[in-house]
C-alpha cells in the first residue's frame, strides 16, 4: 500500500466518523421537528443509531474479508451518500403519516428514525471495519491498527458533533440542507479514496471512472440545494391562501414564516406560535398576549420588564409602544427567531427594547439587574403540540426570578395547557411566592397581594393602554386567587416531566 493509499483511508476514517455523528445531530433535529425532542424522542434517535452502527461493524468486518480492496470503502461510501440524498424526500413523504397513524405514539419516533437514518448510518459505520482490514498486514499487528482507526474514527465523530451542533446548521439554516451537506461531505470522502487508488495502478481504470462519475453528479445535485431555500419549501405543503415569506432550520426549530390573509405567521415546526396583523403590527396578536398587560394594570408602577421568549415580538413591540417609562429586556435563545422578527415582524431592538441571545435561566443566573415584571413565554413544538422547556417550570427556577424581582414585582407564567400540567406549575410558583392569581392558563405571582380592590381593577381595565385588544378585559374579569390542588405534583430540577403532563 503506497503513502497515498495510507493517507487517503486516515482521512476518510476521520470524515466518516465525523459524518456520522453529524448525521446524528441532524437526525435529532429532523426527528425532533415532527414528534419532538423530549427525552423518549432523543432515546430513539440514539438507539436507531446505536443499533444500525453495531450491525453496520459486523457487516463491514465480513465485507472487508471477502473483498479486501480500496474499492469496497469507497462503494460503501457513494452507497451511504445516495441514500442521504433521498432522506429529505422521505421524511417529507412518510413522518407526516406516521405521526397521524393509529400507532401507539411511543413507536413513532423509533419508527421514523429507522426509515430515516437506519441504511446510511449502517453503511457509514461499515466504513471502519473496512478500513481496519486494508490497514492490516499481519496478525502480529492487527490489535494496534484496530485501535489505531478506531482512535481516528473517534477524533473524527468529536469533530463532527461539534461542527453540525454549533457551526454548521447555524450556517446552512435547514436541516434539509444539513443532510444533503452530509450527503456531499461522503461523496467526496468516497472520491479521495477513489483517487489515491487509482495512483497505485491500472487494475480498475473502468471502475473508478464511472464511481467518479456518479459521485461528481451527485455532488452537483446536492450543491444546487446548499444555499438555497428552495427544497425546504416544496417540502412543505401550504394550506390554500397561505405564501410562505420564509421557511429555514435553526438548532431549535423548523421557523416558517407565513401570510394568511391579512395576517403574518410565525410558525415553530407546524403550529403558529406568534401572529401580526399587517396593517396593524402594534395591535392584538395571539389573543393571550393581551394578558400580558394585566400585570401593568396591577403594578401601573412598572417600568423594567424582562420577557422570556421573543417569537414574532408582540408583547415586546406593544410594551414599548403603550408604556412609553418601559425599558424591554427580551431573552431569545434562538438567534434565528431574533433574526426573523426583525426582519418580519418589524422588532426594532432600542435602548428601550434590547434583545438578549441566550438561554432565559442562564440569563437571569449571570444578571444582577432586578425587573419590574417577567414574563415567562417560551415554547417550543412538534406536530403533537407545544411543549414548555422543563428547566423553566421548575421550583429552582422560579426562586431564581424571585431574586430578579423588584419591591412587588410580579412574574407572569404563560402556560398553553389546562389539566395536569397546568395545576403543576400553578403548585410550584405557589410553592416560592405566597400571592398567586390565574386567568385562562396564565399565572401571575408575587411576595405582595396582588389585588386590593377588584372593582377598582375592572374599572382601571377600562381605560387601560391595552383595553382595545379583543381578550384583554375578559381576561381580567375572570382572575381567581383560588390555590391549586393539593395533589398537583411539585415541579424540581430533579424531576419536572413536563412532556408526560
Amino acid at each position: 500500500m503506497t503513502f497515498a493509499e495510507r493517507l487517503a483511508l486516515r482521512v476518510a476514517v476521520f470524515a466518516a466518523g465525523a459524518l456520522l455523528m453529524a448525521l446524528e445531530v441532524a437526525a435529532f433535529r429532523m426527528v425532533g421537528k415532527t414528534f419532538g425532542a423530549a427525552l423518549r424522542e432523543t432515546t430513539a434517535v440514539i438507539a436507531v443509531f446505536l443499533a444500525a452502527m453495531s450491525a453496520g461493524y459486523w457487516a463491514g468486518g465480513r465485507a472487508a474479508d471477502r473483498w479486501p480492496r480500496a474499492s469496497t470503502l469507497a462503494g460503501t461510501l457513494v452507497a451511504a451518500a445516495i441514500v442521504l440524498l433521498f432522506v429529505p424526500q422521505i421524511d417529507a413523504a412518510l413522518s407526516p403519516r406516521i405521526a397521524t397513524s393509529g400507532l401507539a405514539l411511543s413507536t413513532h419516533a423509533f419508527l421514523a428514525a429507522t426509515i430515516l437514518f437506519a441504511l446510511p448510518t449502517f453503511l457509514l459505520a461499515a466504513t471502519s471495519p473496512i478500513a481496519v482490514r486494508l490497514f492490516t498486514t499481519s496478525a502480529v499487528r492487527s490489535g494496534s491498527t484496530a485501535g489505531s482507526i478506531s482512535a481516528i474514527s473517534t477524533a473524527g465523530s468529536i469533530a463532527g458533533s461539534i461542527v453540525a451542533a454549533f457551526l454548521l446548521i447555524d450556517w446552512l439554516e435547514s436541516i434539509t440542507r444539513t443532510v444533503i451537506f452530509v450527503a456531499a461531505g461522503t461523496l467526496v470522502t468516497a472520491l479521495l479514496v477513489v483517487a489515491a487508488g487509482a495512483q497505485a495502478g491500472r487494475r480498475s481504470r473502468g471502475a473508478v471512472g464511472a464511481a467518479a462519475g456518479v459521485a461528481l453528479l451527485a455532488i452537483l445535485a446536492a450543491a444546487l440545494f446548499l444555499r438555497s431555500g428552495s427544497m425546504d419549501a416544496a417540502l412543505l405543503k401550504p394550506l390554500p391562501g397561505t405564501r410562505f415569506v420564509f421557511v429555514g432550520d435553526s438548532p431549535y426549530h423548523r421557523i416558517v414564516v407565513q401570510d394568511r390573509g391579512p395576517l403574518r405567521e410565525m410558525k415553530f415546526n407546524f403550529l403558529v406560535q406568534s401572529s401580526m396583523t399587517r396593517t396593524d403590527p402594534l395591535g392584538p396578536g395571539l389573543s393571550y398576549t393581551d394578558t400580558f398587560h394585566i400585570a401593568p394594570l396591577l403594578r401601573p408602577s412598572v417600568r423594567r420588564v424582562l420577557q422570556i421568549g421573543l417569537g414574532g415580538g408582540t408583547a415586546a413591540r406593544q410594551f414599548a409602544s403603550l408604556y412609553p417609562e418601559a425599558i424591554v429586556d427580551v431573552v431569545e435563545v434562538d438567534p434565528l427567531v431574533v433574526d426573523v422578527a426583525k426582519r418580519h415582524f418589524g422588532v426594532i431592538p432600542s435602548e428601550r427594547l434590547r434583545i438578549h441571545v441566550a438561554d432565559g435561566r442562564t440569563f437571569l443566573a449571570r444578571s444582577s439587574e432586578r425587573w419590574d415584571l417577567i414574563i415567562v413565554d417560551a415554547y417550543t413544538a412538534s406536530r403533537y403540540g407545544d411543549t414548555i422547556p422543563a428547566h423553566l417550570t421548575t421550583r429552582e427556577f422560579f426562586t431564581t426570578a424571585a431574586a430578579h424581582l423588584t419591591d412587588g414585582g410580579i412574574v407572569h407564567f404563560h402556560c398553553a395547557f389546562g389539566g395536569r400540567l397546568l395545576q403543576s406549575i400553578h403548585a410550584t410558583m405557589a410553592s416560592v411566592f405566597p400571592n398567586v392569581i390565574h386567568t385562562r392558563g396564565e399565572i401571575l405571582a408575587s411576595h405582595t397581594p396582588l389585588i386590593a380592590d377588584v372593582e377598582a381593577l375592572r374599572a382601571r381595565a377600562k381605560t387601560s393602554p391595552a383595553a382595545r385588544f379583543p381578550t384583554f378585559y375578559s381576561a381580567v374579569l375572570q382572575l381567581r386567587s383560588d390555590p391549586p390542588p393539593r395533589d398537583a405534583l411539585l415541579l424540581t430540577d430533579d424531576y419536572a416531566p413536563v412532556d408526560t403532563l
